[in-house]
């Protein structure tokens, strides 16, 4: 290809990114539906590039333009050319850095094993806030409204200033959190391993409701038409209304579930044995189940073409939202702990291993 072409092929990309959906955290929004509708309709076409990050790496990546970012369990935070595949500089914490980042503008904010959220400008590659909390960090925050949710191992739920870091209120005692926050309609829904799912006023920390699922809660919370989708480590997957915490179905995976996804008017959650199940938002009931050949331990991507699920043997599937049969496969050299990342224009999947791959 001539260097002019080459040229206006990589502008062209740039704007996709740009101007597309932007997965810019866990499970692609704040209401943690973990699908963002992004333009490409088809499976992934070609492997654009490879990356070898050099440290283990169990973070979702997430897109801020053409970056890609992600953690390691080498302490750092790495900032990825998403076109490129190279690494364009990284931040060292004093712990790993177990979850991702979310995004408050060109700000990434994170949390570590080392008890600190951070706040790094992209553009400027500087610090822009440090935050102490009370425990260890290991999932994701939740940005939206101006502010930053963080849970802790501790069992504190922290709401923090995201131009500052100043908390603006914090709840105690709640049990390890060991997922993420998920924010809706100026509330903020948290699982815990006590086996409480927990309703929160975002504006002002007073708690709304609680809900005693009987186990401890694996997956982060999925809000969507009014009800708040969770799931616990026996397997059940349960729905409540989002503004009672009245149940209104549930459902017996078998095994316990790593995470849930929405795909159209569908729940769809993986397990800990390998099935992938559809089940109805309104009523729980089952559409479909597929086996995979090895364990799911992240949550699942929707797309409007297919469902994008990793696995611990390594293999990246594309699902149809329809039937769940297995459209496209790739593998990666380690296996999948994180969720995939949908872009505007392709998938970029990260391994335990702390290999990287953009599927285009």
């Amino acid at each position: 290809m001539k260097r002019t072409a080459w040229s206006l092929l990589l502008a062209a990309a740039f704007a996709t990114l740009a101007c597309g959906p932007v997965w810019d955290t866990y499970r692609g929004g704040p209401g943690r539906a973990g699908s963002l509708h992004p333009t490409f309709a088809a499976a992934p076409q070609r492997r654009a590039w490879d990356l070898r990050l050099g440290a283990a790496s169990f973070s979702s990546p997430v897109l801020a333009g053409q970056k890609l970012v992600l953690g390691t369990a080498d302490d750092d935070l790495v900032v990825v050319d998403a076109l490129a595949g190279k690494i364009l500089w990284s931040y060292r914490t004093g712990g790993d850095v177990a979850g991702g980042a979310a995004l408050a503008g060109n700000t990434a904010i994170f949390g570590s094993a080392d008890g600190c959220v951070y706040a790094l400008e992209l553009g400027r590659q500087r610090l822009r806030w440090k935050f102490r909390a009370d425990n260890k960090i290991v999932a994701e925050p939740s940005v939206t409204g101006g502010r930053a949710f963080v849970g802790t191992l501790g069992g504190t739920l922290y709401a923090l200033n995201t131009s500052n870091g100043k908390p603006r209120w914090s709840a105690a005692n709640l049990g390890p959190l060991w997922t993420s926050p998920t924010t809706a309609a100026g509330r903020v829904y948290v699982a815990s391993r006590d086996g409480r799912l927990r309703c929160f006023d975002a504006k002002t920390g007073r708690q709304i409701w609680s809900y005693d699922a009987g186990a401890p809660l694996t997956a982060p919370p999925l809000w969507a038409s009014g009800l708040v989708v969770a799931a616990t480590e026996k397997g059940e997957i349960f729905a409540v209304d989002a503004a009672r915490a009245e149940k209104r179905w549930s459902h017996a995976a078998g095994a316990g579930v790593s995470g849930l996804a929405l795909a159209g008017d569908a729940v769809v959650a993986a397990t800990w044995e390998g099935d992938v199940v559809a089940l109805g938002l309104a009523d729980g009931e089952r559409r479909w189940r597929t086996p995979l050949a090895a364990a799911v331990e992240g949550c699942p991507a929707a797309s409007p073409a297919l469902i994008y699920v990793g696995a611990a043997d390594g293999r990246i599937y594309g699902l149809a939202p329809g039937d769940g049969g297995v459209r496209w496969q790739e593998k990666m050299d380690g296996g999948v702990s994180s969720t995939p990342a949908v872009g505007p224009d392709a998938v970029f999947v990260a391994a335990d291993d702390g290999s990287v791959s953009c599927f285009r």
